[in-house]
């Protein structure tokens, strides 16, 4: 009799002892995913299964192991698996919509935010972004853009707002740009210099193309140089720029200008490059390092270029800060900037010698873009240098700006 009841009470207890026990190894499965130990946690998580197969919260735990690991079909298993059990669990969601993101299955994506919302799910945030993902992602940049205009309260996002700035950039693919800037010099020792450009932007598939033709008209010279900027959109969102100009006269720009740069995003609201720029003229050739650190702040977006300058005499460095501040429509912006030094990137410094990205400059900018009508911008500059014109002389500098461009 005393056996009989040992053995009634042991057969009682043994779903307690198992859920216990299931817990545990759920628990040792989550510390092997986090210690990168995927295969160990997917054995655990499996283990876990078999006693209780109803158990769609390790599903889904097992479905996010699986996209660490890259194998994004036994994922969707998981996650398909999970579904079936319980259309209502938030965390399924989460991670369905990442999976779906991460294996680049976009249109799904979007079907199956659609899913999501019919079942209740409440993070309208992660549908909003996951949605404009995969609108840049395929390509669909108008839909993109009408998402956002339709609830512009997510431009408060600093990763919603540079996104729609990417896919307003990407969306108008031809664009023409007229640009003209004077210079004046104090005591007006020197006459005002003048500087101006045209130029067309279009896109062939993944590859934008900007011709320009620059004209300069200083120290009473004329000269003509032919441009061309290049871009190549990856599909991971990276890009390369390149550059190449040649000047007719070779009295006031390089002979050869020619420049490489790849960049790339990360974290979400960072961009980094790392390339050069190469200058040629009748003196020979110089050679420039650069590369940026850019991020979004809220509505601000801040950056950092170094220009180091490698020269038989010496070397040099300029570095150019920049900071803009948007207005809830993107292309409505200020902008402010800083350097030391001459940039070879810059207008401002059009010259036939490299000598002069040598010399000290001390200069400030301040900027306002605005938009009118529905499809032009235009931006006007002011600035102010402290500029060292030949070695350990110095001179006053002003100078205004302004670019017209029409997006069609």
């Amino acid at each position: 009799m005393k056996q009989l009841l040992v053995a009634i009470l042991l057969f009682l207890a043994f779903p307690v002892f198992a859920q216990v026990d299931s817990d545990s190894i759920f628990d040792s499965a989550i510390k092997n995913a986090r210690a990168g130990d995927y295969d160990k946690a997917i054995e655990e998580a499996e283990y876990v299964l078999k006693l209780h197969p109803d158990r769609y919260d390790v599903m889904v735990f097992t479905a996010n192991v699986y996209a660490w690991m890259e194998d994004y079909e036994k994922a969707l298993m998981q996650i398909e698996s999970a579904y079936a059990l319980n259309k209502t669990y938030k965390e399924l969601y989460d991670s369905w919509l990442n999976i779906l993101l991460w294996s680049k299955n976009y249109k799904r994506l979007i079907e199956t935010t659609e899913l999501a919302l019919q079942n209740n799910y409440s993070d309208n945030y992660n549908i909003f972004l996951k949605n404009l993902l995969a609108y840049r992602a395929l390509g669909e940049y108008k839909k993109g853009l009408k998402l956002v205009e339709d609830e512009k309260s997510y431009l408060d996002s600093a990763t919603i707002k540079e996104i729609y700035n990417e896919m307003q950039m990407l969306n108008n693919t031809n664009a023409i740009s007229f640009y003209y800037s004077i210079d004046f010099f104090e005591k007006n020792t020197i006459a005002p210099q003048h500087l101006m450009y045209i130029d067309y932007a279009f896109k062939i598939s993944d590859n934008t193309l900007i011709p320009r033709l620059n004209y300069a008209n200083r120290f009473d010279r004329a000269d003509y140089q032919l441009e061309l900027d290049y871009y190549h959109l990856f599909s991971n969102r990276n890009y390369v720029y390149a550059n190449y100009g040649v000047s007719f006269n070779n009295t006031l720009f390089p002979q050869h200008r020619a420049g490489l740069e790849y960049y790339t995003p990360f974290f979400n609201t960072f961009e980094a490059s790392l390339g050069g720029r190469f200058l040629y003229s009748e003196n020979g050739g110089t050679m420039i390092a650069t590369g940026h650190v850019g991020k979004y702040v809220g509505n601000f977006w801040f950056s950092i270029r170094p220009f180091y300058v490698f020269h038989d005499t010496k070397n040099a460095l300029t570095t150019v800060f920049n900071s803009r501040y948007y207005s809830d429509n993107p292309v409505n912006y200020w902008g402010l900037e800083l350097v030391y030094g001459n940039s070879p990137d810059d207008r401002y410094v059009f010259s036939q010698s490299p000598d002069n990205l040598l010399l000290n400059n001390y200069r400030i900018k301040v900027s306002k873009n605005i938009a009118f009508f529905i499809r032009g911008e235009l931006r006007i500059s002011a600035s102010y240098a402290y500029e060292e014109y030949v070695q350990d002389f110095y001179r006053n500098r002003f100078a205004i700006e302004t670019i017209l461009k029409y997006k069609f």
